[in-house]
């Protein structure tokens, strides 16, 4: 920003000449930096708009690894899989396959993520005021399926399943962790609300909502012990629920 000092000359023609020339200057100076300033926008812009499309170029073929590695540790398991049958399976080089992930470990620990977090994400659709229109035993059933049904599958359907159980407790105990309070969290604030409409009674019962959901959650993720197919896993799941719901809406009768 200019600052303008106004100098009182003497003479008036002398005074309106400098007031012209400081107008012409002053006009030619924003006309420069205003055409200075279109040209640095429009730079930022072309930049941005070429970082941005790098940028979901790069997770396009992130994302394009990752199922592929996933292909691969169902089909010939973690330990006979290496980096070079993945890349080899996308068509790219080892390079640029390291230029996106450190290691086997990196990538085993990044599709396990995804996972969770598809899982996640579907559970909570599961629990939203959108699904209330099923009731409330039909809700909780579909979003703990949702949320330990995806790699429960994928170890019961390869072949290598064993293998990649013991794997996945190897590398992925944090992930675990961190999606198992995520889902309990969602648990809490869903039966919060059952208890909120009367779907069911936490206050006789005697037990917190987060006692409940931690229940449900760690209960669910027994059942996968023993369950030699999906559909054995999902009836033990749907009859843990209705017992659990029955005992919580009989609790206001007792």
């Amino acid at each position: 920003m200019h600052i303008l000092s106004i100098i009182q000359f003497t003479k008036p023609a002398l005074d309106e000449r400098h007031s012209v020339c400081q107008n012409d200057a002053m006009t030619k100076a924003h006309t420069t930096r205003n055409s200075s300033n279109i040209q640095s926008l429009n730079k930022d812009s072309s930049s941005k708009d070429y970082s941005s499309k790098d940028s979901a170029a790069k997770d396009k073929k992130r994302d394009a690894i990752l199922v592929a590695s996933n292909h691969q540790f169902r089909t010939y398991g973690f330990r006979k899989t290496s980096m070079d049958d993945i890349a080899k399976h996308l068509g790219i080089s080892r390079a640029s396959l390291y230029s996106y992930f450190t290691d086997k470990d990196d990538i085993f620990r990044e599709v396990a993520m995804q996972i969770h977090e598809e899982a996640l994400a579907a559970a909570k659709v599961c629990l939203s005021t959108a699904a209330r229109a099923q009731d409330f035993s039909a809700r909780i059933k579909n979003a703990l399926l949702a949320r330990h049904g995806p790699f429960q599958e994928a170890v019961i359907e390869s072949a290598h399943g064993s293998e990649l159980f013991d794997e996945y407790s190897r590398l992925c105990g944090d992930i675990v962790a961190d999606s198992n309070r995520r889902f309990q969290t969602m648990l809490v604030g869903a039966l919060k609300a059952a208890a909120k409409t009367g779907e069911i009674n936490l206050k006789d019962s005697g037990v917190s909502p987060a006692a409940a959901a931690e229940i449900l959650n760690l209960s669910t993720a027994g059942l996968k012990h023993g369950a030699l197919d999906i559909a054995t896993f999902k009836k033990r799941a749907k009859d843990l629920v209705k017992v659990f719901v029955a005992g919580l809406s009989n609790s206001n009768k007792g």
